[in-house]
């Protein structure tokens, strides 16, 4: 459910709204279906199909996570789909997560690697309200002591120093596939940028996005002035196969 201020969350078990972690019971003759407007205490409220947009809006956080401007973004460069393998590299609250498994539509596998326990039973947890949790492998590792024998067609990293594993990382990533790098300041991306070349990777681009949200009013309308107008920089590659051809 949502509104233009605020999120809340329809359980259809026990049939009940939950805003701001409080539970509001529904009549049990009341079928709510996407579309319908809820008043709750006063505030309207419209109910809309899940999407993982919503996600960061209602979990239980414990970090700061991924917009979905940048999620969606990663998405679409890194080409994620159904039937892919997918390793994220420090998974926070869950909410690249998300998006990860809604663009893998319950075909192939996400792995998940983070070293904080608590991050990582947090992300269970919140992924598990909304998604089939049986295509994730959760592992409580730090990245330099995973193993596996896969080579992932996509591996995202949201960890403070990828620099001082980008060979480990590469060596993860199948030949032509990609890793892409999610840090908050300058000074990490460039020295994530200079490491990649070493590794046998290719810089395809580095970006920042920014989201601008306008308040629609009567004779009234302008920019919010409250957005945040940084998240990170995003940082996108891909493993050199070492062929070369001329052509």
């Amino acid at each position: 459910m949502l509104s233009e201020e605020e999120y809340g969350k329809y359980d259809e078990k026990t049939n009940s709204v939950i805003l701001r972690g409080k539970k509001h019971h529904v009549d049990a003759s009341t079928v709510i279906e996407p579309g319908d407007e809820v008043i709750v205490s006063g505030k309207n409220f419209i109910v809309s199909d899940f999407s993982p947009v919503y996600f960061g809006k209602v979990i239980r956080r414990n970090t700061q996570i991924i917009s979905e401007i940048d999620a969606a973004y990663i998405i679409s460069r890194t080409g994620i789909r159904p039937g892919m393998q997918v390793l994220e590299i420090g998974v926070g609250s869950g909410n690249m997560s998300s998006y990860i498994l809604y663009a893998l539509n319950g075909k192939g596998m996400l792995t998940v690697v983070e070293k904080e326990e608590d991050n990582l039973k947090k992300a269970v947890d919140n992924l598990s309200e909304f998604y089939d949790v049986g295509n994730v492998n959760f592992n409580r590792s730090d990245i330099s002591d995973f193993k596996s024998e896969k080579r992932y067609d996509a591996v995202i990293v949201d960890i403070p120093d990828p620099w001082n594993y980008m060979q480990k990382i590469a060596s993860l990533t199948r030949l032509g596939g990609t890793a892409t790098f999610y840090l908050p300041n300058f000074d990490q991306s460039e020295k994530t940028v200079i490491s990649l070349s070493a590794a046998g990777m290719y810089h395809l681009e580095t970006v920042e996005l920014m989201k601008r949200k306008i308040l629609v009013r009567d004779g009234a309308t302008r920019p919010a002035s409250d957005d945040l107008t940084h998240t990170a920089f995003i940082t996108f590659s891909i493993r050199r196969s070492g062929m070369v051809y001329r052509i």
